[in-house]
């Protein structure tokens, strides 16, 4: 079992070395790379939210699985609880370190790595329960993820922040479901032409949505190539690795236990609260004053590490 989920994983993070590898030869630059970031997160991802919501999901449903964002939100709040807990004992080199120790150990990669991963284990049901469940990680991010990183201060922008493409297309999307299965028997929903230009609309975005997990894994390892391994040899790298990789995820799936969920949203929850650190901290640690290089050690060590842990916890909960 465990050799045969790891070639899977293997052929994911394989996406991740030809952006690498695009990098390095100078076909991708930085420049590229942080306009294809954006589009990924602005266009790309959005239409899959839009796709994923609409086609999954009913009112009903969509009510009945609160534990989905609920769940995330409970990950993260593990992992920063024990983050502050841990960060009382270890040696940092400075205040900024720190600070971004506790994000690491908060925020992980709760979207573009678990993606193809629920994809393969789940199919598209599993995918737009864990698009639904990122609404409580975003929520998350913006929140305690951010009071982490800036050493516990709140600020007013990161309230705005949370106004981003992604939650937008969240909240379009519940509406749409809401609209649909409200009128769904009134004339103006019965009309045949209409039906036809909303397939056609649905077709599009569904194709525009399906091009975010590739194109985001190949972004994701242009930018990881030019990551730092300044602080790989610091003993407090190890504690990340160790926190985020094994013991986090253990004690995220213990209280995701206490849940009333359903087999197939325990193993969405579980595959998100197992990843890596996120990619994304090394940008917003730049924003918020922290340790970048910190920051990006920790993202390439665990990456690479949970090339081995991710086949371990899926062979471990599969069982």
């Amino acid at each position: 079992m465990f050799f045969q989920i790891f070639v899977r994983i293997l052929s994911i993070f394989l996406i991740i070395l030809a952006g690498t590898v695009a990098r390095k030869r100078s076909i991708l630059t930085d420049k590229t790379i942080t306009s294809m970031a954006v589009c990924v997160t602005n266009f790309f991802y959005p239409a899959l939210i839009i796709s994923s919501i609409t086609s999954n999901f009913t009112i009903k449903s969509l009510i009945s699985h609160w534990t989905l964002p609920a769940g995330t939100i409970l990950i993260m709040f593990t992992g920063y609880i024990i983050g502050m807990i841990f960060s009382g004992f270890l040696t940092f080199e400075s205040e900024k370190q720190k600070n971004t120790f506790l994000f690491q150990c908060t925020i992980n990669n709760y979207v573009f790595l678990p993606l193809p991963i629920i994809a393969m284990l789940l199919g598209e049901t599993g995918v737009g329960f864990l698009i639904f469940s990122s609404f409580g990680s975003e929520l998350s991010v913006w929140t305690i993820g951010i009071l982490g990183l800036t050493g516990n201060r709140t600020e007013r922008k990161n309230i705005k922040n949370l106004m981003s493409a992604p939650i937008f297309a969240l909240i379009f999307s519940i509406a749409l479901v809401f609209a649909r299965d409200t009128f769904s028997g009134t004339p103006v929903f019965s009309n045949r032409l209409l039906r036809e230009i909303v397939a056609g609309f649905a077709g599009s975005i569904d194709i525009f949505g399906k091009a975010t997990v590739p194109l985001a894994l190949f972004t994701a390892g242009g930018r990881m190539y030019n990551l730092s391994m300044k602080h790989i040899k610091k003993q407090v790298q190890f504690w990340v690795n160790f926190l985020r990789l094994i013991f986090i995820p253990a004690a995220a799936c213990a209280l995701l236990t206490v849940l009333p969920v359903s087999r197939e949203i325990f193993m969405v929850l579980a595959v998100v609260s197992i990843m890596p650190a996120a990619i994304a901290s090394v940008i917003l640690s730049e924003a918020y004053g922290a340790d970048t290089d910190f920051a990006s050690s920790s993202v390439l060590t665990t990456h690479i590490f949970s090339l081995l842990t991710i086949p371990a916890w899926l062979t471990f909960l599969m069982n």
